[in-house]
């Protein structure tokens, strides 16, 4: 199988376990205006009014008569965009199907995410000399949406916390690098332990909870990062945006490092680090919370 379907086959699948969920309905009804954004994970979604603010949807369908000042950004989703929509940013469709009426106005770009084409494109524009790259291949933009997508999922299922854990990386960043070197070390050693353990059976379970472990708080802490950086460079630039695109610059940033020599690699072990910490700290934190 190709790679382009395969990746198309990954966001299919992706889909058909969102749906497999329970799911609930949001509305905008006519002449009703919406100040804050709607962030859901599988949700049958309809705005036939106005809504002062972005659309992140994972899952689920969207249906938009009305207006939408911000973005609008679906993954694995039904989307229908009606002849009398208006989207104030950009249009982003990944994975899922897109039905646009031609009398619908965008004022930003659309993308529609579906072919290996689609996906160099939206990557030239996070990354703008990136395509060009004789180092760019596809399997390195598979990897930055396979990034992208996970945190947006995080985020997604896990708003508050997400964005709770990524204001606690400017207040103490030593603290959570020092605890990511803490982490990392203590995981090489439990994985050293448990690979020896596992010739007598016993340590080959409690090897799968530890690698699951350390998969879920690097998805979590990488996606606070992202959360993070993407936050920072908003506020230094002065624009007004949604958490999903914080996670975007977040990871547009991330990749950009990749291609810096020598001092892009150690900020990129830096920033894993910074993951891992805080990825441990705010569940060291939540855990106290609770005792």
């Amino acid at each position: 199988m190709k790679k382009p379907a395969l990746a198309l086959l990954l966001l299919a699948a992706g889909g058909l376990l969102l749906g497999a969920t329970g799911a609930k309905d949001i509305t905008v009804a006519r002449g009703e205006t919406r100040a804050t954004a709607i962030n859901a994970f599988n949700t049958r979604l309809a705005v036939h009014g106005r809504l002062d603010d972005s659309i992140f949807l994972v899952g689920g369908s969207l249906r938009l008569d009305g207006e939408v000042t911000g973005d609008v950004i679906c993954i694995a989703a039904r989307v229908e965009i009606g002849a009398t929509a208006q989207i104030g940013r950009d249009l982003i469709v990944i994975g899922g199907s897109l039905d646009k009426a031609g009398q619908s106005r965008i004022l930003g770009e659309l993308y529609n995410i579906r072919t290996s084409k689609d996906m160099k494109k939206i990557a030239g524009s996070l990354l703008p000399f990136l395509p060009e790259s004789g180092d760019m291949t596809f399997f390195k933009v598979i990897k930055t949406f396979f990034w992208l997508i996970l945190s947006l999922l995080t985020l997604a299922i896990f708003p508050l916390q997400v964005g709770e854990a990524a204001a606690m990386l400017p207040k103490a960043p030593w603290r959570h690098l020092g605890r990511g070197l803490l982490a990392l070390l203590a995981f090489l050693l439990l994985l050293l332990a448990f690979l020896l353990l596992s010739f007598i059976l016993i340590g080959i379970p409690l090897l799968i909870m530890l690698m699951a472990a350390y998969f879920l708080v690097l998805i979590f802490g990488r996606a606070a990062v992202f959360y993070s950086i993407g936050d920072q460079a908003c506020r230094w630039l002065h624009l007004k945006a949604n958490p999903a695109l914080f996670i975007v610059l977040g990871v547009a940033a991330y990749s950009l490092l990749k291609f810096i020599p020598y001092l892009g690699g150690a900020l990129l072990v830096i920033l894993d680090l910074l993951a891992a910490g805080v990825g441990v700290g705010y569940f060291l934190r939540r855990r106290k919370a609770v005792a």
